[in-house]
């Protein structure tokens, strides 16, 4: 009997890694089924690799320009954080390889474009300007307009959504893995798939969904389209 019942358990239970954790993210994304575990805290990285469902990339310090060959942009980065850069391209890859569902958020959506071969902006006002004001003492909100459909991220009724942002730098060159589909109104890209040519489910946004209100319809569409991907039905 007791096997019976640890193998039901097994296959109803799903465990999504973050990068990095932070209430926020736990709450936007735990179920009374659902593991979260925190892979910065944890020493072995490859023993909770074998055990994920789903990936999430979390916001964060600035990334090494270093990783995509830019050194001009050192001089305007803020804290790096060396060993995060590593745990999450490692992250990333094993998502990659592996085909397991993945989102990034703001830092996270950066990391998927630096770690496919894309670049990024090292300061947002001094290079493009300040016409969208991205960050201010903390967080902000805009406006950003859906320039691609995508259903995983982005409920079909509108093109214009009103988001929160805390960052200051962005993707510049992107990379063909990926996607553009929703830009803010100085340009920049505020959400990204991959190509389902490469993998079934990645997707990343600039902005902040789990510091959204609960009733929030892009909060909640990028859970549910994520806990599709994994194969999570929510009781």
């Amino acid at each position: 009997g007791c096997l019976i019942l640890f193998g039901c358990q097994k296959t109803k239970h799903k465990t999504i890694i973050l990068s990095k954790a932070g209430d926020n993210y736990i709450k936007w994304i735990e179920d009374k089924n659902i593991v979260v575990l925190d892979a910065y805290n944890i020493d072995n990285t490859d023993s909770i690799l074998t055990l994920a469902d789903g990936i999430i990339l979390t916001g964060g310090e600035d990334i090494n320009p270093i990783l995509y060959g830019d050194t001009s942009n050192l001089a305007v980065c803020e804290t790096i954080n060396h060993r995060r850069d590593s745990l999450e391209q490692k992250l990333f890859d094993f998502a990659f390889r592996h085909k397991i569902p993945l989102m990034g958020v703001c830092r996270g959506m950066q990391m998927m474009n630096v770690a496919t071969g894309g670049s990024l902006y090292g300061d947002l006002p001094t290079e493009i300007g300040t016409d969208v004001v991205h960050r201010k003492n903390g967080e902000v909100m805009h406006d950003i307009f859906v320039t691609d459909t995508c259903s995983l991220i982005f409920p079909l009724a509108k093109d214009t959504f009103t988001v929160n942002s805390w960052h200051h730098q962005g993707l510049k060159e992107i990379s063909g893995y990926l996607q553009v589909v929703a830009k803010s109104h100085d340009g920049l890209a505020e959400a990204i798939v991959m190509d389902n040519a490469f993998h079934p489910f990645m997707i990343a946004v600039q902005f902040h969904p789990e510091r959204l209100g609960k009733d929030n319809p892009i909060r909640s569409q990028m859970r549910n389209s994520f806990y599709n991907a994994i194969g999570y039905q929510k009781k």
